[in-house]
């Protein structure tokens, strides 16, 4: 199965440092310019535990991504070991498909440049894409890629939108405060108007969850 821990991919979704700067002080009003580093899933400090195999309900029927996560639990050690060149292959053919933990993670490896040329557009291509599968931890990184423009044109229009999907899945916590800082941080950029309709889009989201595909119909499940 595969491995990223909810807890940790949570843990990485909401606390992120200033980039190049010493961590800002609660009391900081938010800014425009304040950016926020995506964490390294691979340096989290606390190592990620099973996850459980997501599953897709259609017609009613309850498909699930387990039997495509072939390998996934040996090369999620690799990845955590630096083993680049071992784990990398397995989670890019599994994001490929449209697992959603696969394309966060894919996001990351692009991102930092493990194992593989860094790569901002395929970074931002792979975290929107599990975001719009509803994966919280993707939230974060590809609203913050909008905020500056990395692999992407800069939009806060589409940053705010996503800062605001976040804030919205969390309950009362400093965690839902720190997603509502960074969301009012991009509105100083927007007009009231262009806030108006991002809360709006934000307000119809509604995950696209990828189907898994049969076993049988994926090569390398054959090898």
């Amino acid at each position: 199965m595969l491995r990223p821990l909810l807890i940790a991919a949570f843990c990485c979704a909401i606390a992120l440092p200033v980039a190049g700067e010493e961590t800002a002080s609660t009391e900081e009003q938010p800014s425009s310019n304040k950016t926020f580093e995506i964490p390294n899933p691979a340096m989290a400090d606390e190592a990620p535990q099973p996850l459980q195999s997501l599953v897709v309900i259609v017609d009613g029927e309850a498909r699930s991504w387990a039997p495509l996560e072939k390998g996934t639990d040996v090369a999620w050690v690799a990845y955590r070991d630096g083993n680049f060149p071992q784990a990398v292959p397995v989670f890019a053919r599994l994001a490929e498909l449209g697992h959603p933990v696969a394309e966060w993670l894919m996001g990351n490896i692009y991102f930092f440049g493990q194992g593989i040329p860094k790569d901002y557009a395929k970074a931002h291509a792979m975290f929107e894409a599990s975001a719009q599968q509803g994966y919280f931890a993707a939230f974060a990184p590809t609203a913050q890629m909008y905020v500056q423009g990395l692999g992407v044109p800069a939009d806060p229009s589409k940053a705010y939108y996503w800062y605001n999907i976040a804030a919205a899945q969390l309950p009362d916590s400093s965690e839902r405060t720190e997603m509502m800082d960074r969301r009012e941080g991009v509105a100083a950029s927007l007009t009231p108007a262009q806030i108006e309709a991002a809360q709006k889009r934000a307000n119809k989201f509604e995950p696209k969850p990828v189907v898994p595909p049969d076993p049988e119909d994926v090569d390398w499940m054959q090898e």
